[in-house]
């Protein structure tokens, strides 16, 4: 992070400061979470939300969930009449995003995951750099909290912390490419800029909903911000079994994303800033037949590593049966979108 970022934050975090020590009452700011089947943890954040003074309605978008969160919603609307709950039949994290997005009252809004606990001030933050920062978007953080010590099956949780703390660091040091890494789950944006851009997508993609919001924002001139200190605590837990099929579903949308925007080609690609032998192992051990014993072996290995504490060992196998998986899903669906592809 160069000395013009830090110091331009010191300036918007010392604002901040003096702006509470004022007691002044910050802007008031819609939040809006989609959930489905965390009753328990939307039960944490909502009180969490709602003592926060910029909190000036809190959307809760129910995805098709039948856990009794609808019901809980309702008995805390009952109370609080800042608390709008929204049912909607699953349609997946876009259609819902955007109906929350919609139904808001204030001009900017703060989106959260159903899985990030809230700190106290994380709205007020959202809220003063908007008043203070003239952008579009602000990105907050969302560290995991990985339990300690180490237990056997924490690998998909270990692996997922990695790659987002080195995405913030990139926040820091480039946030010209914020867009091009945006992950969600702990944002705010202006209202008509969200509804401009729209939330809600062309079709289901599984995964990678965020990134493909991030490069349309992209695309429509945006400007955004990573702000380390809006801070909102992931709760990640995967099974290992879990965490492949979430990788096949983004090594998927990283080739539907490709085609939409030629930009993103470099980054979307599974290859993108490996070495040559890295390739040619990752290429071999995709060839289908090759990874319907290689995929199940390396779980295996990861799974024997973790009950005899090897860590270093469950770490390794674990990453590269995610690498052989997003490469197999990638050129699997290249090849699906090559063979529709109509010939001139």
């Amino acid at each position: 992070m160069g000395p013009a970022v830090k110091m331009r934050d010191a300036k918007i975090s010392g604002a901040i400061l003096r702006e509470k020590g004022r007691s002044r009452v910050p802007e008031q700011i819609s939040v809006v979470i989609i959930t489905m089947n965390r009753r328990a943890l939307i039960e944490r954040s909502v009180p969490i939300l709602l003592d926060d003074p910029a909190t000036g309605e809190l959307i809760v978008v129910v995805d098709g969930a039948r856990d009794g969160t609808m019901e809980v919603l309702e008995g805390w609307a009952e109370r609080d009449g800042r608390v709008r709950p929204i049912w909607q039949e699953n349609a997946g994290e876009g259609a819902a995003r955007g109906n929350g997005v919609a139904a808001a009252r204030h001009d900017v809004v703060v989106l959260l995951d159903d899985d990030v606990i809230p700190t106290a001030d994380l709205v007020t933050r959202h809220a003063m750099r908007h008043s203070i920062d003239s952008v579009d978007v602000v990105l907050g953080y969302m560290p995991t909290t990985v339990p300690t010590p180490r237990r056997r099956g924490q690998v998909p949780t270990i692996l997922y912390s990695q790659d987002y703390e080195k995405t913030c660091l990139g926040y820091q040091n480039h946030p010209e490419d914020i867009w091009s890494h945006f992950w969600s789950g702990n944002f705010s944006v202006r209202r008509d800029h969200a509804l401009a851009v729209g939330l809600k997508g062309g079709i289901r993609l599984g995964y990678h909903e965020d990134l493909y919001f991030g490069l349309r924002c992209q695309e429509a001139g945006l400007t955004a911000v990573f702000d380390r200190e809006a801070v909102g605590n992931h709760t990640h837990s995967r099974s290992l079994r879990k965490f492949s099929r979430e990788v096949r579903r983004a090594g998927e949308a990283r080739a539907i994303l490709m085609h939409w925007f030629p930009d993103f080609r470099d980054l979307a690609d599974p290859f993108f800033d490996t070495s040559g032998p890295q390739r040619v192992v990752l290429t071999t051990l995709s060839i289908p037949w090759i990874r319907a014993v290689a995929t199940p072996t390396l779980m295996a290995v990861s799974w024997f590593a973790g009950i005899m504490r090897f860590w270093a060992l469950e770490t390794d196998a674990a990453r590269v049966m995610r690498q052989v998986e997003l490469v197999y899903s990638f050129r699997k669906r290249m090849k699906v979108d090559m063979e529709l592809r109509p010939v001139s």
